[in-house]
């Protein structure tokens, strides 16, 4: 029976460490926590702990520069052909 705290603990430990296996259960973060805090004697108010402030969801990765600016060239050549744009020749 004493194996039990340390099993709850070990476990809260887990989800707290890694938040992004449990992104899509705010509740289960939330117990996480509380778990740990009552561990060390602390008192925990929930109200406090928001589902947007426990786990940011990840951005998806950034495009490669070469292909962000080789997609922007594109667009920028289409805009200025679609408005008849002609570049000018500096003379030297």
């Amino acid at each position: 029976m004493q194996d039990e705290p340390k099993n709850v603990l070990a476990d809260a430990r887990h989800i707290v460490r890694n938040p992004e296996d449990h992104i899509d259960q705010p509740e289960l973060f939330t117990a996480a926590w509380a778990a740990l805090k009552a561990g060390r004697g602390q008192g925990f108010d929930p109200a406090r702990l928001r589902p947007m402030h426990i786990v940011v969801r990840p951005e998806p990765a950034p495009e490669p520069t070469d292909q962000t600016l080789e997609r922007t060239r594109a667009k920028i050549r289409a805009m200025i052909e679609a408005k008849g744009y002609r570049p000018r020749r500096r003379a030297a």
